[in-house]
């Protein structure tokens, strides 16, 4: 008994609720335990492609920024004493006010915890290690037997007490932290998005407006755009009637961020270096863009992005456009990355905004069998533009990225169902998202590519729309327009999804369509081309010279009716590259004619296919025409050879 009384005694009280001590126990919660795992998840992006300096500005900015969240959680935690001491007791009004603010630090820091774990065991294992929906209920029970298990025996008001000891302890070196943080951004101001748009050089001879529309997620296999067969795109294809239609057209890697840098640029992305999701173009890239090459020239130009990835703001490119805008979404998600990205510099909004994750999970919730990002939110946004430019003399260059087919795979009314009966894969709640997986859910995999190609069904009633407001307007006739997607999607080969190290043609091939103002005939064109071959093409077409940084070559020829000369087409997945260390490390193709080299250069190992015989990639040739693979490997390791010495120049201090 009398060793009872002693441990009450000895425990901890808890401390008078006011503004000064909770603000600092739940900035020292965020700062010193939440943050750094946070930061760990990431952190050999963040020093593969950030130099300590830029890395230093973000953490500063960072910590000075989540005082924020601090300091709401403490108004919140003060004003729910105030009413419970109103209509309670004080002691009660204590109780409750560290609960609301320390409960959910807890669960903030113990979730980034368990993240970060989880993302470490599937780097090291190679496994997913995602967790179904049953997985997550039974996680959150197991969660809930431990909270219960904690509290037994003791008072809810002695455990609040114990946490808020344990955070007092580190007020000192928080606010000594915030302090390092303030004298650092001083030093090392970030760049904040301009509201003030360029000016575009003065209006000269007339030019055609020009539609760059990409549509994220879009394999050409699934699509399905050039020929006369069956399509899942029947709008677009009409367009492809009146236009020239590759159907050998290759992005320039795997997912978002690298490819539409391409797209900005005509630079493949070992030339521009935005290869990893935190990583910016290449400071070289700056003025390198084709959006800032038209505004010399008198254009306006504007970016309207459902993806962050894909937009200037993720590039460092922000600053060169008349107009850069996220298209309106509903989704939570990505209200706090789209308030980071006002820093277009940092890489705040792919790590920062984790501080929400319950937002995410929300989203699945509060849009179970609808997408929050259809792409009518990009094409209304473009229909204001429209509006607005009426009003002027400039010639428009317009870049629109809308965001479905890409996960989830949620259809609109109009075309779910039209090849997955109702009552599989009906909800987000579903749906596996990006993963590996087993032979024997392969069946499961293609009911996913089913609902996959009914998103693309409504992608392409959206896009036939939108042209057709163009046509109305008097607008589609006279422009060029280029429709093309940033990488496909992979249902194949035990992955589902792209990104990771996958180059075979299910995620890299991808449409192209390229409308010439006042064109009427339409042709296919069946030579291999790059993503990279657009900015060169809009360039010559306009009679402009391509940007200095390019890549690609002109398509023109082709888009006249001539036949285009075989060149070498190269695609790259360089996510576990360093900007900072020589090429050793990533998997690199090259498409010539009808055959395709697949090389793993930190294994050193390659993959040969021929492409004409084996659409798929099932036979692996490397060992069988050995001189077909060497020729192949020599090709593409002269490349390499050429794009370390730039990357030498430009990253390596002397």
């Amino acid at each position: 008994m009398k060793a009872g009384v002693d441990a009450a005694r000895s425990a901890p009280e808890l401390p008078p609720a006011r503004f000064a001590a909770c603000f600092c126990t739940a900035f020292a919660a965020l700062g010193l335990l939440w943050m750094p795992w946070v930061l760990l998840r990431q952190v050999d992006a963040f020093l593969g492609f950030q130099t300590p300096g830029e890395l230093g500005r973000d953490v500063a900015l960072a910590l000075l920024l989540l005082t924020l969240p601090a300091a709401l959680l403490t108004l919140l935690a003060l004003g729910v004493q105030a009413l419970v001491a109103r209509l309670r007791s004080a002691a009660a009004a204590r109780t409750v006010a560290w609960s609301v603010l320390l409960l959910p630090l807890a669960w903030l820091c113990v979730w980034q915890f368990g993240s970060a774990s989880r993302a470490w065991l599937s780097q090291v294992t190679g496994s997913a290690l995602t967790l179904t929906a049953t997985g997550r209920l039974l996680a959150l029970v197991a969660l809930l037997a431990i909270s219960v298990l904690l509290l037994r025996g003791q008072r809810l008001s002695r455990l609040l007490a114990r946490m808020a000891a344990l955070l007092r302890g580190l007020h000192g070196p928080a606010l000594l932290l915030l302090g390092a943080a303030a004298v650092w951004l001083l030093l090392h101001p970030p760049r904040l998005m301009t509201l003030t748009p360029p000016a575009s050089g003065p209006v000269g001879a007339k030019r055609p407006d020009v539609y760059l529309i990409t549509i994220d997620t879009l394999a050409a296999e699934d699509a399905a755009v050039c020929g006369d067969g069956p399509t899942t795109m029947p709008r677009l294809r009409a367009l492809a009637a009146r236009a020239s239609c590759f159907d050998r057209h290759y992005a320039s890697s795997n997912f978002t961020t690298p490819s539409t840098a391409t797209m900005e640029t005509g630079a493949l992305p070992w030339t521009h270096w935005g290869v990893q999701i935190v990583a910016k173009m290449a400071l070289g890239m700056h003025g390198q863009t084709l959006a800032s090459q038209l505004r010399a020239q008198g254009y306006e130009a504007h970016s309207i992005s459902a993806n962050l990835m894909a937009s200037p703001r993720h590039h460092g490119s922000d600053d060169e456009y008349t107009t850069q805008t996220i298209s309106p979404s509903p989704s939570l998600g990505l209200k706090p990355r789209v308030a980071l990205s006002a820093f277009p510099d940092t890489t705040l909004p792919f790590w920062l905004s984790g501080l929400i994750p319950l937002l995410d999970t929300l989203d699945v919730h509060l849009f179970p069998e609808r997408s929050p990002f259809a792409p009518e939110h990009t094409y209304q946004a473009a229909r204001a533009l429209l509006e607005r430019a009426a009003q002027g003399q400039r010639p428009q260059f317009m870049w629109l990225h809308t965001l479905p087919p890409h996960d989830p795979y949620l259809p609109p009314p109009s075309t779910k169902y039209k090849l997955l009966p109702q009552g599989e894969l009906d909800r987000w709640s579903q749906l596996l998202g990006m993963t590996r997986y087993v032979p024997d859910q392969q069946a499961l995999i293609d009911k996913h590519r089913l609902r996959y190609r009914e998103a693309i069904m409504g992608a392409d009633q959206a896009l036939g729309s939108f042209l057709d407001e163009l046509d109305r307007r008097g607008k589609l006739d006279g422009a060029m327009v280029i429709i093309t997607a940033d990488h496909g999607e992979s249902f194949e080969r035990g992955y589902l999804g792209h990104a990771g190290e996958w180059l075979h043609e299910a995620v890299i091939r991808v449409p192209l369509v390229i409308k010439l103002p006042g064109q009427k005939a339409g042709r296919v064109v069946h030579t291999p081309v790059s993503l990279a071959d657009v900015v060169p093409t809009v360039a010559d077409v306009l009679g402009l010279p391509p940007p200095p940084a390019a890549d690609g070559r002109s398509l023109k020829p082709a888009l006249q009716g001539d036949e285009l000369a075989q060149q070498p087409v190269f695609s790259m997945a360089m996510e576990q590259q360093s900007r900072f260390r020589p090429l050793r490390a990533g998997h690199y193709a090259v498409i010539d004619g009808p055959h395709k080299l697949v090389l793993d250069l930190g294994a050193n190992k390659t993959e040969l296919y021929d492409l004409a015989a084996d659409p798929h990639e099932r036979r692996d040739l490397s060992a069988t025409d050995a001189a077909t693979a060497a020729r192949l490997r020599q090709l593409l390791e002269q490349r390499l050879a050429a794009a370390e010495k730039k990357r030498a120049a430009q990253f390596d201090k002397p």
